[in-house]
């Protein structure tokens, strides 16, 4: 029997979300987490950790018969759910020792979805699993959730509103290149930025950081913004992760499926220490929702942290809510960190513009 490699990933996902999801369009956003359906304002620091593969062996006799396929479970909706991921035929092309040309396919147990791979795993989030395919670009597929068809169709759903604002801005040095979507699988791929995202390369290069590239990337974050912006669309959940980098060390920003069109409602709220205090769930978001995000963002690329990093979320929130902010008077961008977490400033042009005359006028 032929023996391949397949990933796994666990996810919990209790009954009760997809009742939500069916009767609450729309609520379930406010829960929902890529390592599981959490309130997004408990959790502290960064609200989405990419999900990590860990490779296992597994024998078995079913064959794939599509890069596409799925064995999809028929069993009532699991405590938990776990994705496991087989090689595609891609795979099967590229390294036929550890994928024969005839695979065998796993038969799911209750609360595993069997998932065959399209290209190198890079990430996956609350709404996608991000792979490279063999050309070099991204593909961007909907998570699958047979046990839950409503909240699979919110997944399809958010990835049809990516893709109706990739086409709204168009090319733009500040926007991934969309290259190609499918109506019917709901695949949007796009270009491969090989620096990954802002959060990790902070994270592992911040010592060899220049204060200037920090600049520039504060600047080019408001760049982006204005660009959303600028087609009536509101991120709705700016973060570092949510800022990827080319090969030049460009920033662009991304991921677009919780995000507010033309004041649709969104799917995604900003993480705690990118959400102002006044924030309502309930209410049609406003571009100074970003503006404040933005703030935090630019906060985070001088400094290396997130605004008041060692304190408890739920701390968090209340300190916001009395304007007690972290001490940004010795940061060059200072001023404007200041007056967008005050909403002093009101448009995400004129924090480009402020940045646009730092960089200019002042030499690091």
């Amino acid at each position: 029997m032929l023996s391949s490699f397949h990933f796994s990933y666990s996810i919990i996902w209790p009954t009760v979300w997809c009742f939500l999801s069916s009767s609450f369009n729309g609520l379930l956003g406010l829960f929902y987490a890529p390592a599981g359906l959490l309130g997004r304002g408990s959790r502290n620091e960064d609200i989405e950790h990419l999900g990590d593969a860990t490779a296992v062996e597994s024998k078995n006799g079913s064959v794939i018969s599509s890069a596409a396929e799925l064995n999809k479970p028929s069993t009532p909706y699991p405590k938990s759910i776990r994705y496991i991921r087989v090689p595609g035929e891609w795979e099967q092309r590229t390294n036929p020792q550890t994928a024969p040309n005839h695979p065998n396919i796993p038969e799911p147990r209750p609360g595993e979805i069997i998932y065959v791979t399209k290209g190198k795993f890079l990430a996956w989030g609350g709404t996608a699993m991000i792979e490279r395919l063999p050309s070099g670009i991204v593909i961007k597929t909907p998570l699958p959730n047979p046990y839950c068809p409503p909240e699979e169709k919110d997944h399809q759903r958010n990835m049809r509103l990516e893709a109706q604002i990739y086409q709204r801005i168009g090319e733009h040095p500040r926007v991934p290149s969309s290259v190609n979507w499918n109506p019917d699988t709901c695949c949007l791929t796009m270009e491969y930025l090989e620096n990954g995202n802002l959060r990790d390369y902070i994270r592992q290069n911040h010592r060899s950081i220049t204060p200037w590239l920090r600049l520039q990337w504060a600047r080019q974050a408001a760049e982006a913004l204005t660009v959303l912006h600028a087609v009536d669309v509101i991120h709705c959940d700016l973060s570092p992760r949510n800022f990827l980098l080319d090969s030049d060390l460009n920033l662009k920003i991304s991921d677009f499926g919780g995000a507010s069109l033309c004041g649709s409602e969104p799917s995604a709220i900003p993480a705690t220490r990118f959400r102002h205090p006044r924030y309502d769930w309930n209410v049609t978001p406003v571009f100074g929702d970003d503006i404040f995000s933005l703030g935090s963002l630019i906060y985070f690329i001088m400094t290396d942290c997130y605004p008041h990093q060692e304190v408890p979320s739920n701390e968090v929130e209340k300190l916001y809510e009395v304007q007690e902010f972290p001490d940004v008077s010795h940061l060059i961008c200072g001023t404007i960190i200041m007056q967008c977490w005050s909403w002093q400033v009101d448009t995400a042009q004129a924090v480009y513009d402020y940045l646009k005359a730092v960089d200019k006028d002042c030499v690091l």
